[in-house]
């Protein structure tokens, strides 16, 4: 039974205030098309040129290449829409701009742009499901122009963009803070790593190939006279059916926290599941270092195990985890596991290389300050980046929501 109010069409429910239309009924669409080579540059003159999604970025493409005889031009504001694999990117047209192949453009007519922007994002996989092509998908100026919209009135329409804009607004600023703290947290560690708090006296010392000036009182050591590698592996006695809690180098994410781990039996776990952990351990990636798969152990268990793909350093009593996890961090340590990587389908450095690089050695208290400057940063991303989260579940319901008229907006209320 239908819901009072509403109307069935071929995409579900909507208000019976609203149409249902096809794209050519509310737009004009103009497929693009690529001008000869000989005409690109990359000096800036005639008009930028877009050639697909490779382009793209959150909102608006970002130039690269310019046309000095376009053959297919989009206006600003323009919805650009990638029409070839992979079908249904899209952004929005900054400026008049010169359209590829690759591309088509789509203009409102009486029509908030924005409106379909946001309808052809939240419809996306039901666009892609029209195109063609086993290989190279695609799609056509038909399928475009009969796709079907769901069309309220223009004063809902922009209701509906601008709710929509705003929280689009938000996530970006979110993006700018965690952006401007991540490059802060950078220039901190090269310079807390290096400086220290406070010092007015230095010393030259070569550390891993590297000289650099570091505080006199600091000593200088290899990481294997600092912490015990590899401490304990998981017994060969271990029984079959005792569960394990895995972590792989994918468990870890882009900010050294482990993401999710794996739970097997011993007897059905990957033959790499080997390393026990334990609380205030740091685990390193020795496959592609430079991808930083570096996390602490923060939680005690007795059945947590790791891959050999990772050197386990468990701190001695003289240095704080958290310092030789910022360290490993550092740019320094990546850069010198880039240097000794071997293997080019799996680059790869081995315990050694990490066991005998040097590690700047501040006295125990300053490592512990140090590390507490360090992580309140980290602190202050993760709680940005879970506030994006939010944001972005949060726009996520609005759009299925306020797209299909389940919530209908008030024209009058200020966002």
């Amino acid at each position: 039974m239908v819901k009072e109010g509403y109307k069935k069409t071929k995409y579900g429910l909507i208000p019976d205030s609203w149409d249902f239309l096809q794209l050519k009924d509310i737009a004009k669409v103009n497929m693009g098309s690529s001008p000869p080579s000989s005409t690109y540059n990359e000096d800036g003159d005639g008009l930028p040129f877009f050639q697909g999604n490779a382009e793209f970025g959150s909102l608006y493409p970002e130039e690269n290449q310019w046309c000095t005889d376009p053959q297919k031009v989009a206006d600003k504001d323009n919805i650009l829409i990638s029409v070839r694999a992979p079908v249904g990117d899209i952004n929005i047209a900054p400026y008049k701009c010169c359209i590829g192949r690759g591309l088509a453009a789509i203009e409102g007519e009486e029509t908030s742009n924005k409106f379909i922007y946001y309808y052809l994002k939240q419809f996306n996989p039901k666009l892609q499901s029209y195109s063609q092509g086993s290989t190279f998908s695609s799609i056509n100026k038909k399928v475009l122009e009969t796709f079907f919209v769901n069309y309220p009135p223009l004063p809902e329409q922009k209701k509906i963009a601008s709710i929509l804009s705003s929280v689009d607004k938000s996530i970006e600023k979110t993006d700018e803070v965690i952006e401007e703290t991540k490059e802060l947290k950078k220039g901190l560690m090269q310079e807390l790593l290096t400086k220290g708090i406070g010092h007015s006296e230095f010393k030259e010392v070569n550390i891993n190939g590297k000289t650099m000036s570091l505080p006199v009182n600091w000593d200088v050591k290899m990481l294997k006279n600092v912490t015990q590698i590899n401490k304990n592996n998981i017994s060969t006695s271990t029984p079959e059916d005792y569960e394990i809690e895995y972590i792989d180098i994918s468990s870890i994410n882009n900010i050294g926290k482990i993401k999710e781990t794996t739970f097997y039996n011993y007897g059905n776990a990957p033959s790499r599941a080997k390393r026990l952990v334990n609380i205030d351990d740091v685990i390193v990636s020795t496959v592609r270092p430079y991808l930083k798969s570096f996390s602490i152990i923060n939680e005690d268990k007795e059945n947590l195990v790791c891959s050999t793909g990772f050197a386990v350093l468990t701190p001695k009593s003289n240095m704080e985890t958290e310092y030789i996890y910022y360290f490993v961090w550092s740019n320094h340590f990546v850069n010198y596991m880039r240097r000794l990587m071997r293997g080019t389908s799996y680059p790869a450095v081995n315990k050694n290389d990490v066991a005998n690089t040097f590690i700047p050695v501040p006295p125990l208290k300053e490592q512990k300050k140090i590390a507490s400057i360090l992580s309140s940063m980290d602190t202050k991303i993760k709680k940005e980046e879970e506030y994006k989260t939010k944001l972005e579940r949060l726009k996520k319901g609005l759009m299925q929501k306020l797209l299909t008229g389940e919530i209908r907006v008030n024209t009058d209320m200020e966002v």
